[in-house]
C-alpha cells in the first residue's frame, strides 16, 4: 500500500509542486526592431514648435544657432516580425507639418508595443515650445524661450542652461535643474512631479527668489549661506507634518524657481560655474 501511495505522489509531483518560469514565447525573444529617421527644414527664430508624442519615448531639445529644426527619431518595435513591425510604422510614422515659423510633431497611439525618441535641434532664442507626452523623459538645454511641458504618465524631467519661461509637470518622475550665469533671465522656473526627487544646482554667485516645497519627504541644502547687512543667513527650511518648505532670496533676488513634488526628497546644491554661459 504504501508502494502504491509513493506512485500516486511521483505521478502527481508535476501538479503539486511549482515548475520553472516557462521559457519566454517566440513572440517575446524577438528581437525589437529598429529604424532611424532624420529630416532638417528651414525654421526662424522666434517660431513655434508644437511636439505631441502619443506613443512612449524620450524627448530631448537642444539650442543651436542654426535657423533650422533637425529632427533625429529612434523608432522602436516589440515583440513582432520585421515586416509586421515595419507595416506598425508606416501605418504609425512620425507626422512633421511646418513652415518657417511654426511646425509640429506628432506620434499617434500605436497598435503594437513600441516606442519613439525623438532629439530635435532647434534656434535656441526666442522659441516657442509646446510638448504633450503620453509617456517617457523629457529634457531640454541652450533654450531661451517659452517651453511647457506636460507628462501624463512616468517620465523624468530635466532642464539645463535655460533662460525665459519654463513650466512643466509629470505624474512619475524625478526633476533635475542645472542653472547657468548669474540669474535667471525670464518670467519663471516652474517643475512639479507627484512622485519623484528634485534636484536643483545652481552656481554660488546666482539670484533667483527660490521656492521649494515637497509635501512628504525632505529638503536637503548643500548651498552658501547668504550675506546680508554683513550677517550670514542660510536658508530657512519650515517644517510642517510630512512637508518641507523653503523661501530664500538668493543675490539680488529676481523671478522665481519654483520646484514642487508631491512625495519626495528635494536637494538644493551649488555647482562651479564652466566659463560664462551663453548670451542668448
Amino acid at each position: 500500500m504504501r508502494v502504491l501511495s509513493v506512485l500516486f505522489l511521483f505521478f502527481l509531483a508535476p501538479n503539486l509542486f511549482p515548475q520553472d518560469a516557462a521559457e519566454p514565447s517566440p513572440a517575446q525573444a524577438k528581437t525589437p526592431y529598429v529604424e532611424k529617421e532624420e529630416r532638417e527644414i528651414k525654421f526662424y527664430p522666434g517660431g513655434k514648435l508644437e511636439v505631441t508624442a502619443g506613443v512612449p519615448g524620450t524627448l530631448k531639445i537642444i539650442g543651436w544657432q542654426k535657423a533650422a529644426i533637425r529632427m533625429e527619431a529612434e523608432k522602436i518595435v516589440y515583440y513582432q516580425e520585421p515586416e509586421e513591425a515595419k507595416a506598425a510604422l508606416k501605418k504609425n510614422p512620425v507626422r512633421l507639418r511646418y513652415n518657417q515659423t511654426s511646425s509640429s510633431i506628432r506620434t499617434g497611439a500605436a497598435e503594437v508595443a513600441m516606442e519613439i525618441n525623438l532629439t530635435l535641434y532647434v534656434p535656441g532664442d526666442r522659441l516657442e515650445v509646446t510638448a504633450k507626452m503620453v509617456q517617457g523623459d523629457f529634457s531640454v538645454s541652450g533654450v531661451n524661450g517659452w517651453v511647457e511641458v506636460s507628462i501624463a504618465g512616468q517620465g523624468s524631467l530635466e532642464a539645463s542652461s535655460m533662460s525665459g519661461y519654463f513650466s512643466a509637470n509629470t505624474l512619475r518622475g524625478d526633476i533635475s535643474v542645472e542653472m547657468s550665469g548669474n540669474r535667471w533671465k525670464g518670467f519663471e522656473f516652474a517643475a512639479v512631479t507627484r512622485s519623484g526627487s528634485a534636484d536643483l544646482r545652481i552656481p554660488e554667485k546666482y539670484s533667483a527668489a527660490l521656492q521649494l516645497e515637497t509635501r512628504n519627504g525632505k529638503i536637503t541644502v548643500d548651498y552658501p549661506p547668504q550675506v546680508v547687512d554683513g550677517e550670514e543667513q542660510p536658508p530657512e527650511i519650515m517644517i510642517s507634518k510630512s512637508s518641507q518648505s523653503l523661501k530664500a532670496t538668493l543675490g539680488d533676488g529676481g523671478p522665481p524657481v519654483k520646484l514642487v513634488t508631491h512625495s519626495g526628497d528635494i536637494t538644493l546644491s551649488k555647482i562651479e560655474q564652466q566659463g560664462q554661459a551663453p548670451d542668448f
